[in-house]
């Protein structure tokens, strides 16, 4: 038997074809399987489970919503994350864009729930904010910035409470 390098150069061609086409039908079936769309299940399998914490959460901001949605605001998004921070709500109040922090403190200890909005909070509260600003602006507002505010919406032992324009977007105030 002769070694493989004594082979024709129609041999070799037929080789790189092949290989070729293997390479090319592991490509296509490489796509197809991140194109696929998702099975429905009663328990979605890509969704994370979030912990107790982040359900107790999740209810306030729910109720937050709900004194919101009375106030006759109009929901634009909720947790909206990304690299600088995460806003909970932001909703649409007349001609104003409002970012909503919501907390919740179980007792009035250290202060509540409206102390628990730290400077360094604030200051993430407003990079999140101009992070989406100029997705929500093009998406809700036809491209035209609205007057902002970012309020807070507290749950302590007293109930809910709603501060109006608690974080300053602007150094004037």
């Amino acid at each position: 038997m002769m070694p493989p390098f004594f082979l024709q150069p129609e041999a070799f061609f037929a080789i790189a074809q092949h290989a070729q086409r293997k390479a090319l039908q592991a490509r296509k079936r490489k796509l197809a399987r991140q194109n696929r769309l998702p099975t429905r299940t009663a328990t979605p399998t890509h969704v994370p489970q979030r912990s107790s914490r982040q359900q107790i959460g999740d209810r306030y901001e729910q109720a937050a919503w709900q004194l919101l949605e009375q106030a006759g605001c109009a929901l634009l998004a909720r947790q909206l994350g990304c690299p600088v921070g995460e806003l909970d709500l932001v909703v649409r109040e007349g001609a104003e864009l409002v970012f909503v922090e919501v907390r919740r403190r179980a007792s009035a200890r250290f202060g509540g729930a409206a102390a628990s909005v730290s400077a360094a909070k604030q200051r993430r509260l407003l990079r999140a904010a101009q992070w989406w600003l100029p997705a929500l602006v093009r998406h809700h507002f036809a491209g035209r910035i609205p007057p902002c505010r970012l309020d807070v919406i507290t749950f302590g032992p007293e109930g809910a409470a709603w501060h109006r324009d608690a974080v300053r977007l602007a150094q004037d105030k």
